[in-house]
């Protein structure tokens, strides 16, 4: 069901801003690869995966140049739900386990950012029949999501905590 998979798709926001943006307001004009990648987008949601996959791969090929771009990963996300809905598991598998990988390189192990990635990988690699592999996916998602619920509560302790101000003792004059 191509509605459902379109909340898969990882879209870049442009959160940063660039110099000469604050007087005028306006962003910079977007880059060939994103370009490429929104009419890939724009494909996608039309249900035209086989073009959008094609406009993934050529901005894929143009965001690569600058390896710290973030586009990269979204990129590769966005051909792995693609390739996943043409039903082509090995090549989905291929560039969701290329994500994960940058994204725990640029992020770390334990981030949230990896469970959505970690959770279609699981899909994947069941309809693939690698059950280990899908429960071991599937297993690491809880895994950070379990942390990060937890780190969540702890901060909401301190947080309340530390609104309490402090305690009021009674002292005595034992002498």
């Amino acid at each position: 069901n191509i509605a459902s998979l379109e909340g898969l798709l990882h879209h870049p926001l442009r959160k940063l801003r660039f110099e000469g943006t604050e007087s005028s307001g306006r962003m910079p004009p977007k880059s060939k690869a994103e370009v490429l990648s929104d009419l890939g987008m724009a494909c996608f949601k039309k249900g035209d995966t086989a073009k959008s996959i094609g406009f993934f791969e050529q901005s894929l090929k143009l965001a690569e140049e600058d390896t710290s771009n973030p586009l990269v990963v979204t990129l590769l996300l966005n051909m792995g739900v693609a390739h996943t809905v043409q039903g082509d598991m090995a090549a989905s598998l291929q560039s969701l386990e290329r994500a994960l990988t940058l994204q725990e390189r640029e992020l770390g192990a334990e981030h949230v950012d990896l469970i959505g990635t970690l959770q279609n990988l699981t899909v994947v690699s069941s309809k693939l029949g690698e059950t280990e592999k899908a429960v071991k996916y599937m297993q690491r998602a809880g895994e950070i999501e379990g942390g990060a619920k937890l780190r969540a509560k702890v901060q909401q302790l301190e947080a309340e905590k530390a609104q309490e101000g402090p305690r009021i003792t009674e002292v005595t004059d034992a002498a």
